[in-house]
């Protein structure tokens, strides 16, 4: 005969970002109301049929119950109550008393088993479920979890409330009744791991000091309305393929009928060992944050991730409805788990019956898809080997940050078994692996400075896989560190703009660096720049580029002594601003100078009313011919002057032999001037004689001269 067939499941993934542990809440609905609707809509999985569904108790005594992974590991399942399963509503349709020999054999076989004297006189608030089933494979498993608020105080007393899983069937004989047509009884299931002989569950043979560490005190009530409750247990036995078989699922107050139990019966639990492949994505800890957020409670994500390739993802859809189908690969399908190239990667955890862990199994994968093996995810994921005695095996897909721009690929898992009742099973799960989710910033519309000379900047959005960890401009924070509620992609900050003078600095570029929750960093500059006005020198009678850093920023006006010099003149100054209307504002074109000298300071205001100053000069700019650099005539130096705003105009200076002497170049929009002092490039001294100067202006304006060198001796 061939191998158990095992279940293969993700465990349901718990993150928080928060520093230590919190309880989150368990949820409680009734949404059925017939006994049919509980039992095949929660608690049958695979390779199970159930029919002739019976019940014995109140229909308020069944409840389902959600997000229980905030507080035991079961996420979901059907509950069975010996009081209203919605916790503060009392029990209106509780049977009361009731009539049930074997469950009362059951609690009373618990007293010496544990050394106690104690007996349980009756059992009441009955709620029993019954079905047939027929299993697919050789075994039935269900997991379960058993709570009662007689914890801690009526321990070892009479007042033992108790439940059992009692099983017949073709192979099983035991000493509890069983329906007509399963004449060799009923064994119970539900009972203490390893424990010899076999102990049934009850708040005495599971508590602090008894079996321990199958026990969670809880007097505080948090998560979920009861006082303590049990790790989870796994029912299970082996039955034979396409046989019918009874259960009996029964829980009751002990002796009187107060204070509540219940067990909880994992959804989709019940289950003959199919294979149920199912996938998640499973976090690594990264970018410092001790462990990563899940898509539900990420921050920033966007509602579709493109790629450049065209290629896209709808993350906030798929994230809102697993069950959604999506094209990808130019196919329609569903998907089960996204990955995200090194941030986080899926791992499946196979689990195989106890009564089958003798057995060595091995379990073969097949892969499909535009994921290749190897490169995108391990060459290693195709198989898991189940050793004897070894019931839990994990297999991670392997999924690595490649560094390529691949944009959106799929696995699909393939997984065939014939099980033991020579039945072909075969299950699936679609896997989609993306690239890095890129950080994208937005930056809030820049204002103006303030009169103080400082500026607010910010961010509008953060896009990405966050909460992230930033450095704004040197301030370090990690959104990671805060309540997810204090998590932000938005915020600003006051920068000065101004130097230790006060001065306005013309631009500023201030850093964001941001990191992702995956490690993966960007830095984001937001560049603000000013009109802000130098000092300078123009010759008479001409024209530059008006003397201002970021001149194409539209200014409010150019002044001296508040009369406006834009496109206009002002009695005894030499000089105007040429400049061209956008809305009620200007773009500065030139400064222009008529035929005197003159020296004073100009005020240029922005559109936001700050103002900056500097010192104009009009001269003379005649280039002479004669020039003695002996440092007793004073005309030591041949200048050529009215050189700002032509930045990177150059002078040349030639010998009679039209060899280069001398070569410079004005090296910033202010430099006024290009002097030479009559020395060589080498620094030696150039002779007395007749040189030619040829001066090449940045705006492709040309001259050239004569120029005699004299020295006195």
């Amino acid at each position: 005969m061939s191998s158990p067939l095992p279940r293969i499941i993700l465990p349901f993934l718990l993150l928080t970002s928060f520093a230590g542990s919190f309880w989150g809440q368990a949820t409680i609905s009734q949404p059925y109301g017939t006994v049919e609707e509980y039992v095949q809509n929660i608690l049958l999985g695979e390779g199970v049929t159930a029919t002739n569904i019976t019940y014995t108790g109140g229909i308020s005594q069944l409840g389902f119950l959600e997000n229980g992974s905030s507080v035991f590991s079961v996420d979901a399942g059907l509950m069975l109550n010996t009081d209203n399963a919605m916790c503060a509503d009392f029990c209106t349709d509780c049977l009361g008393d009731g009539n049930d020999p074997d469950l009362l054999s059951v609690a009373n076989s618990v007293p010496p088993l544990i050394g106690q004297s104690f007996s349980v006189s009756s059992v009441n608030d009955l709620c029993v479920i019954e079905f047939d089933f027929e299993a697919g494979g050789d075994s039935i498993s269900f997991n379960y979890v058993f709570g009662s608020d007689e914890y801690l105080t009526w321990v070892n007393s009479s007042y033992n409330d108790i439940f059992a899983f009692f099983l017949s069937g073709p192979g099983i004989s035991g000493p509890f009744a069983a329906p007509a047509g399963f004449p060799d009884g009923a064994i119970n299931i539900a009972q203490v791991p390893d424990s010899d002989p076999l102990l049934p569950i009850t708040i005495s043979s599971v508590n602090n000091v008894t079996n321990s560490q199958y026990y969670v005190n809880n007097p505080s009530q948090q998560g979920i309305c009861i006082n303590g409750y049990t790790t989870t247990f796994t029912a299970e036995a082996a039955v034979q393929c396409g046989q019918t078989y009874h259960i009996k699922l029964a829980i009751a107050d002990g002796t009187d009928n107060a204070l509540e139990s219940f067990v909880l019966l994992e959804a989709g639990s019940f289950s003959s060992n199919a294979v149920n492949l199912e996938a998640d994505a499973v976090p690594f800890a990264a970018g410092g944050i001790a462990q990563l957020v899940d898509y539900q409670d990420a921050l920033g994500l966007p509602n579709v991730v493109s790629y450049p390739n065209g290629e896209s993802f709808p993350l906030a859809a798929w994230i809102a409805n697993n069950e959604m189908t999506v094209t990808v690969d130019g196919e329609t399908t569903t998907i089960d788990a996204v990955i995200i190239e090194g941030c986080n990667d899926a791992r499946f955890t196979v689990i195989r019956p106890e009564v089958e862990s003798e057995l060595l199994d091995t379990l073969y994968l097949g892969l499909e898809g535009s994921a290749v093996s190897g490169l995108d995810f391990s060459a290693n994921f195709s198989q898991v080997i189940m050793q004897p005695g070894q019931v839990e095996s994990e297999i991670t897909l392997g999924v690595v940050d490649d560094g390529a721009n691949e944009g959106v690929e799929t696995v699909l898992i393939t997984y065939e078994y014939i099980n033991g009742c020579g039945e072909l099973i075969t299950t699936t799960s679609q896997v989609v692996i993306m690239d890095p989710i890129p950080i994208v910033a937005t930056p809030s519309v820049v204002g103006c400075q303030g009169l103080d000379g400082t500026q607010e900047l910010g961010y509008d959005n953060i896009s990405g896989y966050g909460p992230f960890n930033y450095n704004w401009n040197g301030n370090v924070w990690s959104n990671a560190t805060e309540d997810p509620g204090d998590w932000t992609v938005t915020f600003d900050s006051v920068f000065v703009m101004t130097d230790a003078s006060g001065h306005l600095i013309p631009g500023h570029i201030i850093p964001l660096q941001i990191t992702d929750q995956c490690g993966k960093s960007v830095i984001h500059d937001i560049e603000v720049l000013y009109p802000v006005m130098f000092e300078t020198e123009i010759c008479t009678n001409d024209r530059q580029d008006f003397p201002a850093y970021n001149a194409g920023i539209p200014i409010s006006d150019v002044r001296y002594n508040g009369n406006s010099l834009v496109n206009g003149s002002v009695n005894g100054v030499p000089l105007t601003v040429d400049a061209n209307a956008v809305g009620d504002n200007w773009s500065l074109e030139a400064l222009v100078s008529s035929g005197y000298q003159w020296a004073d300071t100009l005020t240029l205001v922005d559109t936001c009313g700050y103002e900056t100053r500097a010192f104009v000069r009009v001269r003379e700019c005649f280039i002479p011919n004669v020039f003695t650099p002996d440092n007793t005539t004073g005309n030591n130096n041949f200048r050529v002057r009215g050189l700002d705003g032509f930045y990177g105009s150059r002078l040349l200076i030639y010998n009679r032999y039209g060899t280069l002497v001398f070569e410079d170049e004005t090296t910033d929009i202010e430099q006024f001037e290009i002097v030479w002092d009559g020395t060589y490039l080498n620094g030696n001294e150039a002779p007395e004689g007749v040189y030619q100067w040829v001066l090449l202006r940045s705006d492709g304006h040309k001259e050239h001269g004569d120029l005699s060198l004299f020295r006195q001796r």
